[in-house]
């Protein structure tokens, strides 16, 4: 048995014990496509100024990316101190000049949060409770600056 073989064994038994493959790839296959739909709302919907395509964009690798750093760190205390004195480090050094653009990207972190911490079925309920709400706060919103009998009002 040569030397990457034993490496790939190693590392492969020790991730199939703290998280079964199975349910890893549903984990990533079921943040992708919240993170999609996320990104489709987000697109649809925002009342942001900047580029919503290019912003939304940025919804996949971050939800993808939050899920990979949780499914690495929580076996491990050392790991998650190492992470947050490196994270403590790097900041955006683009300004978000929009709210609504900063509640998009903790929406598609919390994401990744459920999917790295195993916990798809919360994640996919709270994802479709949250947007429920948006669109609902925002039909609302959206009716009380519309004139009664506008016949843009449903369009």
């Amino acid at each position: 048995m040569n030397i990457l073989q034993k490496i790939q064994d190693k590392y492969l038994a020790e991730f199939t014990n703290n998280t079964p493959f199975d349910e890893f790839l549903f984990n990533i296959l079921l943040t992708a496509l919240l993170a999609a739909i996320l990104r489709w709302y987000y697109i649809r919907f925002a009342h942001s100024i900047s580029n919503r395509s290019r912003f939304g964009n940025n919804f996949l690798p971050l939800a993808l990316g939050t899920l990979l750093i949780i499914m690495i760190v929580k076996s491990s205390i050392a790991l998650s101190l190492g992470l947050v004195g490196a994270l403590s480090i790097v900041r955006f050094r683009a300004a978000i000049k929009d709210p609504e653009e900063l509640t998009f990207l903790f929406i598609a972190i919390g994401l990744g949060l459920a999917g790295g911490a195993n916990e798809p079925i919360l994640g996919l309920v709270s994802f479709v409770l949250i947007l429920a709400l948006l669109f609902f706060l925002q039909r609302i919103s959206y009716r009380k600056k519309v004139p009664p009998g506008d016949p843009e009002l449903f369009t």
